[in-house]
C-alpha cells in the first residue's frame, strides 16, 4: 500500500488492527483450523499432483523455507544471488513439492546434521556456531537456528534429487555448434514487400463478412506480433508527468561551488578516499598508528569531489521541491478524492443515492509545474504496450535514484491497487526525475461495430492482400533468381532493398561476471519487425545465388532473401592456440544441463501426474495484467 494511502487512512486502520487483534487472540483456535490446508472452502487449491491437492498455504510454507535458505546463503556468498536453491514463483514451488516427493520415496532425508554438514563443506569448514548465530541475527527472522538448519538440509535435499541424473554429456561436434551459432555471420539483401501495397487488389467485404470478422475478433486484444487482429480496446491510462533534468541541475549546482566548500567537504570525507592497499586493516590491532590510512590529495579528487556533492545537492533540491508540491497539491486532492469514493461506498452499503456526493475535479498542474522550472505532460489514454511512446519514462524506475531497483512505470501505474491520482517519483538511468500521477484509468471494453468499423474492414482486406502479397515475392524471387540470385540495386520494382551487414545468429549475454561463459540468446535482425524462428531459420541457412522467400512473425511483410556474403566459422579456429575452446566448452555444458534438468522434471511432472497444460496462477494473473485485462 503506497504511503499516501496508508496516511489516508492511518486512523480507520488502527481501528481495524486493533478490532482484529481482538478478534484473533479470542478465535486463535478456530482461525488456526479455518486456515488449516484440509479445509478447502478456505483454502485455495494450486494444483494436483499425486491425486492430491497442493493448497496455497502448503506452497506458502514451502515459499517461507526456500526464501529463507536462499537468504541465508546469499549472506554467507553474496555472490551466489538470492536464489541458490531456486525461484519462488508457483511454478517453481510446485516443482519443489514434486522433488519433495521424490525425495522422500527415495529415502533422502533432511536433519540438522544434514544441513550443518552442508553449511561446513560450502564454507571450506569455516562456519561456526558464532558465525552461525550472527548470519542468523542478520536475517531479522524469529526463526531458531535448528529450523534455519532444517530448511536448509530440506532445500539441499531437494537440489540432490533434481541433480541424481548427473553432469550431461557435449561432443565436439555439440561444443563447435555453439560456436559456429556466435562467429558465422551472414549477410544478406532484403526486399521488403508488404501485404498492405496490395489492398487495392483486395475485394471490399459484404456487411455480412464484416459482422463476421467483428464477432471473431472483438474479444481479442491487439497484439502487433500476432498474424489475426484483434479488437477489444485494452486498459488505458492517462498520465501527468512532471519532469526535471537531474544531471543539468547537478551542472549548475556544481558551477556555485567554491572552494572552501569543497575542502570542507574534503575533510569531512576523507575515509572515502583512502588509498587501497595490500596490507589488511586490522594488521596491528589496537595500534592503528603502525598502518596509518594513506588519503588521496585533494587535488586528485576535488574534480569527483565536486561532481559528487553536486549531485547530492541536486538530488536534495529535487526531492524538496517534489515533496512541496506532492504535500500541497497532489496528496491532499489525492485524499479528497479518496473520501468522496468512501463516502460513495457508504452511501451505497446503507441503501442511500450516492448522486448527491460529487467527485472532486483534478486541476491542472501545467502551470505550477511552468512556476517550478519543471518539464510538463499530458499523456493522451494510452495502453501498456504504447508506454515506449512516452519516452525516457517509460522506462524509469520508481525511486530518485538511478538503477535504484524500483518498478518501472507499467509495473507501478498498471497495478490494479494503485489508485487514481497517488503520486510516484520515478528516475531513468541517465538522471531524468519524475513526479507522476495516474489521471484516468479505463477498463478494457469492446467497442460496438460501429465505433471500429473501419479497422475491422481494414483487418477484414488484409487478410485478403497476404496472398497475393506471397504471390508476388515468390515471382520476384523466380525472375532475381533467372538474372543470378544477386540483389544490387536499392529498390526494385518498387520495393524496398534492405543490406543488413554480417551478423551471427546467436550473441551473449553477459550477467554472471568476467567468470561467466555467458547465456546465449537470439542476435536481433535489424530492420526486420518479429522475426519467428522459421524467418531466422531461413535467414541464417542461404545459399549463394538462391533466393527464399519468408515472412515475418504477423505475416505483415514478405521478404525476398539473397545472400550477400557468409564469414564461416571453423573448427581451426574453435581449437586454435588462443581460440576460445574452453569458453564454449562452458557454455555446451551449461546449455546440455539445463536441458537434461528439464528432461528430468518432465519426466517428474508427468509421474506426479501435473497436466502439460498446467498454468500457475500467478502466471495467469502476470499475463491478464500484462495484456491490459
Amino acid at each position: 500500500m503506497p504511503l499516501e494511502t496508508l496516511r489516508r487512512h492511518q486512523r480507520k486502520l488502527l481501528a481495524v488492527f486493533a478490532i482484529l487483534a481482538m478478534i484473533s487472540f479470542v478465535l486463535q483456535d478456530s482461525l488456526t483450523k479455518l486456515l488449516a490446508p484440509n479445509q478447502t472452502s478456505r483454502d485455495q487449491v494450486v494444483a494436483t499432483v499425486f491425486d492430491k491437492p497442493v493448497y496455497r498455504s502448503t506452497l506458502q510454507s514451502m515459499y517461507s523455507q526456500r526464501l529463507l535458505a536462499n537468504m541465508f546463503v546469499s549472506e554467507i556468498s553474496p555472490f551466489v544471488g538470492r536464489d541458490f536453491f531456486g525461484g519462488v514463483r508457483d511454478r517453481d514451488l510446485i516443482d519443489a513439492v514434486i522433488l519433495e516427493h521424490e525425495a522422500d520415496r527415495l529415502g533422502i532425508p533432511a536433519t540438522v546434521e544434514m544441513g550443518r554438514d552442508w553449511l561446513k563443506q560450502i564454507t571450506n569448514n569455516r562456519m561456526t556456531s558464532e558465525l552461525f548465530e550472527a548470519l542468523l541475527k542478520r536475517l531479522n527472522t524469529q526463526v531458531s537456528g535448528t529450523q534455519l538448519l532444517l530448511d536448509v538440509a530440506n532445500q539441499v535435499r531437494l537440489a540432490n534429487t533434481r541433480q541424481l541424473l548427473g553432469p550431461p554429456l557435449v561432443t565436439p561436434f555439440e561444443i563447435f555448434q555453439a560456436y559456429k551459432d556466435q562467429n558465422e555471420k551472414v549477410g544478406a539483401k532484403l526486399v521488403e514487400i508488404p501485404i498492405d501495397k496490395f489492398l487495392a487488389q483486395a475485394p471490399e467485404p459484404t456487411d455480412a463478412e464484416v459482422q463476421a470478422e467483428y464477432d471473431r475478433y472483438k474479444e481479442e486484444l491487439p497484439d502487433p506480433a500476432r498474424e489475426t487482429p484483434g479488437f477489444k480496446i485494452p486498459r488505458q491510462i492517462q498520465l501527468e508527468i512532471l519532469s526535471v533534468d537531474g544531471n543539468a541541475l547537478a551542472r549548475g549546482l556544481k558551477d556555485k561551488l567554491t572552494e572552501a566548500e569543497l575542502k570542507t567537504a574534503y575533510e569531512n570525507r576523507k575515509s572515502e578516499f583512502k588509498v587501497r592497499s595490500e596490507l589488511p586493516d586490522d594488521l596491528f590491532a589496537g595500534q592503528p598508528d603502525l598502518t596509518p590510512p594513506v588519503i588521496q590529495p585533494f587535488v586528485e579528487v576535488r574534480s569527483a569531489l565536486a561532481a559528487g556533492l553536486a549531485e547530492e545537492r541536486a538530488q536534495s533540491e529535487i526531492v524538496d521541491r517534489f515533496a512541496k508540491i506532492k504535500d500541497d497539491v497532489m496528496i491532499p486532492f489525492a485524499d479528497q478524492y479518496a473520501n468522496a469514493l468512501d463516502e460513495i461506498d457508504l452511501a451505497k452499503k446503507e441503501g442511500r443515492s450516492a448522486r448527491k456526493v460529487a467527485l472532486p475535479e483534478p486541476g491542472s498542474l501545467k502551470d505550477l509545474a511552468a512556476r517550478s522550472g519543471f518539464g510538463y505532460e499530458l499523456t493522451p489514454m494510452i495502453a501498456r504496450g504504447d508506454l515506449a511512446k512516452l519516452g525516457p519514462v517509460a522506462e524509469a524506475e520508481v525511486g530518485l535514484r538511478r538503477l535504484g531497483g524500483g518498478r518501472k512505470l507499467a509495473e507501478e501505474f498498471f497495478d490494479l491497487k494503485k489508485g487514481l491520482y497517488e503520486p510516484a517519483e520515478l528516475t531513468d538511468i541517465l538522471g531524468m526525475r519524475f513526479l507522476v500521477r495516474k489521471m484516468k484509468d479505463a477498463e478494457p471494453r469492446v467497442p460496438t461495430l460501429e465505433e471500429i468499423r473501419p479497422q475491422v474492414v481494414l483487418a477484414w482486406k488484409l487478410e485478403r492482400a497476404r496472398p497475393l502479397a506471397e504471390k508476388a515475392a515468390t515471382a520476384l524471387a523466380e525472375q532475381i533468381k533467372k538474372k543470378g540470385g544477386v540483389v544490387k540495386d536499392p529498390v526494385i520494382e518498387g520495393y524496398r532493398v534492405v543490406s543488413i551487414a554480417p551478423l551471427a545468429r546467436k550473441r551473449t549475454s553477459f550477467l554472471g561476471g568476467r567468470f561467466d561463459a555467458g547465456t546465449p540468446e537470439d542476435a536481433p535482425i535489424p530492420d526486420v519487425a518479429y522475426p519467428d524462428q522459421a524467418f531466422r531459420e531461413a535467414y541464417f541457412s542461404l545459399q549463394p545465388q538462391t533466393p527464399v522467400v519468408a515472412t515475418n512473425q504477423p505475416r505483415s511483410t514478405y521478404y525476398v532473401m539473397t545472400l550477400d556474403r557468409r564469414e564461416p566459422a571453423t573448427f581451426a579456429a574453435l581449437y586454435a592456440p588462443n581460440g576460445d575452446e574452453y569458453r564454449f566448452q562452458s557454455m555446451s555444458r551449461k546449455a546440455a544441463a539445463r536441458k537434461l534438468d528439464e528432461h528430468w522434471m518432465t519426466w517428474l511432472r508427468k509421474e506426479a501426474g501435473l497436466p502439460d497444460d498446467w498454468t500457475p496462477p500467478d502466471e495467469v494473473k502476470a499475463k491478464a495484467q500484462s495484456r491490459g485485462a
